[in-house]
């Protein structure tokens, strides 16, 4: 298995070459949410690479099968460590892909790092705010006294939209499955924090797609319009996916591999 190591991480990454195995078009580095793993873009992969592009998905530390270090963490240091594995591998500029939390560390790595970043993919994007804190506050205390299982139980079913299948839930169920509480811990504190040192939005300059979804409870729509809003790119773009959750990859991996060609056509 191929792990890079990122600063004092082990950081397990899939690259993923074009189909045809020419020259990529552009590399894009896809960075999962709370509760996932690269796992979660495998099914929109096949989209991107049958057009030449290059596709990098990694385990955010505690997640899937990269190590938890039991150092705190926060969305600074989760963008700066897209940026280390991008040296690791080579990667001069790319276009991010983030879902959930990492779509917060989408716009913190465009501004502080805009040097690297062709574009944003922001797929169900968290709006940080005072508000979700004691939402990861519980799901803190209830990991943290009952394991994974009271997640793995749960948000499979009431986090997805009205379309979504019992395979779905299933592969949702072993994402959250996969991880340690520990891991899953670590990251919740990340999410209830964020608003306290929040990406400079208005520093980001580059095109922008936001990817919602019509039943997302958890990065609801009020919150993409916050983000767009705030966002200081000229070319700035939200779609909403129909009767879809907060799964969006899962629920709807057509739907976003051809929204993801759409945008990385106009931005070529």
């Amino acid at each position: 298995m191929p792990f890079a190591k990122v600063n004092y991480k082990q950081i397990y990454y899939k690259d993923w070459s074009p189909k045809d195995g020419s020259t990529p078009r552009a590399t894009l580095v896809m960075s999962h949410g709370l509760g996932s793993s690269n796992n979660y873009y495998t099914s929109v992969v096949p989209f991107l690479t049958e057009q030449g592009y290059r596709c990098v998905c990694f385990d955010m530390t505690g997640s899937g099968r990269s190590p938890y270090t039991h150092v705190e963490q926060s969305i600074h240091t989760l963008a700066g460590d897209v940026v280390t594995l991008m040296d690791v591998l080579s990667i001069d500029k790319a276009v991010f892909v983030g879902h959930s939390m990492s779509g917060v560390v989408g716009p913190e790595l465009a501004a502080e790092w805009p040097d690297r970043v062709r574009g944003l993919i922001l797929v169900g994007p968290v709006w940080p705010n005072p508000e979700v804190a004691p939402v990861f506050e519980d799901r803190i205390n209830k990991v943290a006294e009952k394991g994974m299982e009271v997640m793995a139980d749960t948000v499979p079913y009431a986090a997805v939209g009205s379309k979504a299948t019992s395979l779905h839930h299933a592969f949702i169920r072993e994402l959250l499955s996969g991880m340690t509480p520990a891991g899953y811990i670590s990251l919740c504190r990340v999410i209830a924090n964020a608003y306290k040192s929040p990406p400079k939005y208005e520093k980001v300059s580059c095109a922008t797609l936001i990817i919602a979804g019509e039943e997302d409870k958890s990065a609801p729509l009020s919150g993409c319009k916050k983000i767009i809003e705030a966002l200081g790119s000229e070319k700035k773009d939200m779609v909403v996916m129909d009767k879809c959750g907060h799964w969006h990859c899962i629920e709807g991996p057509e739907e976003v591999g051809k929204l993801s060609l759409d945008f990385l056509k106009q931005i070529s």
